[in-house]
């Protein structure tokens, strides 16, 4: 095996890395940020393992990628959310289809078409996993709108941090019961 066939599943590892990473629930705009990375690094990591890619779809992509994120952070608070989520999806659902093409092309492209709905199932996931987010953006516009209060501020827009642990149960004896 040729040094560059080494180096390349070590490009590969690491872009599957990425992806998985980014798979973990975070805001809609921490995902998007994440989905930009994994999908450079995997198209990088696709190019390297010998993929049917354009070489400069790195460059003109990290270009396009920080104009869609300059213009979402331009969006109202409550527009936001679903800028950044489309991205996140977009992002990652290409990420996952870089990666399944890169590790396709050491298999001389044998599953490349499944690769297409690999990474528009990834995306498909990551567009679902934001709907609280994007429900709560429209809950505030609503809010805002019938209080007729542009600025008034939203309590539930902020990321809920869902417990990774279950809370301890406590048990129950029968003298905090009573007597019957």
């Amino acid at each position: 095996m040729t040094m560059l066939a080494e180096y390349g599943k070590v490009i590969v590892a690491a872009a599957l890395s990425a992806a998985l990473c980014a798979a973990h629930a975070q805001e809609a705009k921490a995902q998007a940020r994440a989905g930009a990375v994994a999908d450079g690094v995997s198209s990088v990591a696709g190019i390297a393992a010998g993929a049917p890619f354009n070489p400069l779809l790195p460059i003109f992509g990290a270009a396009f990628k920080a104009a869609t994120l300059q213009h979402a952070e331009s969006l109202p608070e409550t527009e936001r959310p679903r800028a950044y989520a489309l991205a996140a999806a977009s992002w990652q659902g290409s990420a996952a289809g870089n990666a399944c093409a890169a590790v396709s092309a050491f298999s001389g492209g044998s599953f490349l078409p499944a690769c297409i709905a690999i990474g528009a199932g990834w995306g498909w996931k990551t567009w679902d996993a934001s709907e609280r987010e994007r429900r709560d953006a429209a809950r505030c516009a609503a809010l805002r709108a019938s209080a007729r209060k542009p600025k008034l501020r939203c309590p539930f827009m902020r990321h809920r941090v869902e417990r990774a642990v279950a809370p301890a149960q406590s048990f129950v004896t029968a003298q905090e019961f009573g007597t019957l």
